[in-house]
């Protein structure tokens, strides 16, 4: 049973057992002797079920024949679930005078039900999910139970504004048999007309996402696009931003390097500002902090190898494990800004720790030279005295 089918069935049991209004006015007055009309909804108990043909009672000492031809366009595993004593929605279609019988439609009593399910989804704004079936040249066709709904081109979220001809054409092949989550934006029964829309059900789903969404909170989201400056994240209907420098302790390049589209990844909320509807996002502060492991075993006057990360026109910033980072300022520098202009990221190089404020989480470091014993030795000066002649 497909998605939308067993939505369909969950709305229509739930209807059965809570007796509602719009039901009372669906079966129209008292037809205890009547013969009822053609076009009346009945609600029908199932008496019998054969290869052919279902018997239901209508009420009123009448009953109603769903005919093969009938039940074969009734979706498959829907007709398969059907049992005696079962109660179903069907709509009179004539009448067999020889046999005293009525000839009802299982199929168009299912779709009036939708018919109306439709106008109250309409009404109320609710989202649902549907299956893409087909496309057409104005937009797609999606499964609303037993019937179609159409999505326009203009609606579909999937396929950026601008996009044209075999493009477009292609973009819409790929999403059949895909799920969209779409709001009802138009119903006429009588013209066959229901218009479905992933647009305004995402513009929906973004305002509640963000109504509810707060700072501190842990999401699940997938990387929905990757720029040089981080990644988007989608959190289920609204897209928050990974900063590159939240997405590990250690350093990254580029957020390519550690994230791909598609990956799916927990991360933590920052910062949520809904005037702008704009969501800061961190990987990291779900990883162990390296701080504390890297700082405790190194104390001011400590001699270690880092990699340089990047440069600026003050220093250089070296990684000295885990993604710690100190600064070596340029005037810590065996050169100055000589040293510091032959510096390229990536690039090891052996530092001296000068200090280590742990409050603000900053380390000051000097660069030291290759050979940093050579700079204290003062020169032989047994070399500039003459040779003793004996």
């Amino acid at each position: 049973m497909s998605l939308d089918q067993n939505i369909m069935q969950e709305h229509w049991q739930q209807q059965e057992t809570q007796a509602p209004d719009w039901w009372e006015l669906l079966v129209e007055g008292d037809y205890g002797d009547s013969r009822p009309r053609r076009g009346e909804i009945f609600l029908a108990t199932i008496l019998s079920i054969d290869e052919r043909d279902i018997i239901v009672d209508i009420g009123g000492k009448q009953d109603g024949i769903i005919q093969e031809r009938d039940l074969v366009n009734v979706p498959a595993d829907y007709r398969e679930s059907l049992e005696v004593a079962q109660r179903v929605p069907v709509r009179v279609i004539t009448f067999n005078s020889e046999q005293g019988s009525v000839i009802v439609s299982l199929k168009q009593g299912l779709e009036h039900q939708d018919w109306l399910r439709a106008e109250e989804l309409m009404e109320s704004g609710e989202a649902i999910k549907t299956e893409i079936s087909g496309i057409n040249r104005g937009g797609v066709v999606a499964n609303f139970g037993p019937l179609q709904g159409f999505i326009p081109n203009s609606h579909l979220t999937r396929i950026p504004r601008g996009t044209s001809g075999e493009q477009q054409l292609r973009m819409k092949e790929a999403l059949i048999g895909q799920t969209v989550n779409v709001l009802v934006i138009e119903v006429d029964a009588r013209r066959r007309r229901l218009i479905l829309s992933e647009r305004l059900a995402a513009v929906h789903q973004r305002a509640e996402l963000l109504a509810e969404i707060h700072e501190g909170a842990i999401r699940t989201g997938v990387v929905s696009n990757i720029v040089d400056f981080g990644a988007f994240i989608d959190l289920g209907g609204v897209d928050g931003l990974l900063h590159i420098s939240e997405i590990s302790w250690d350093h990254v390049g580029h957020p390519s390097d550690s994230l791909s589209i598609g990956d799916q990844l927990e991360v933590y909320v920052l910062d949520v500002d809904r005037e702008r509807e704009r969501i800061a996002l961190s990987r990291k502060r779900l990883l162990p902090d390296p701080w504390n492991t890297v700082t405790d075993d190194l104390q001011a006057g400590d001699i270690t190898e880092g990699t340089v990360t990047h440069t600026t026109d003050f220093g250089a910033f070296v990684d000295i494990g885990s993604g710690v980072e100190g600064l070596a300022h340029v005037s810590e520098m065996p050169d100055g800004e000589e040293s510091l202009a032959a510096l390229k990221s990536n690039t090891p190089v052996k530092v001296k720790i000068l200090h280590i404020d742990t409050h603000q989480r900053r380390v000051s470091l000097r660069i030291e030279s290759d050979d940093p014993v050579a700079e204290d030795v003062e020169p032989d000066s047994s070399e500039d005295e003459p040779e003793t002649l004996e």
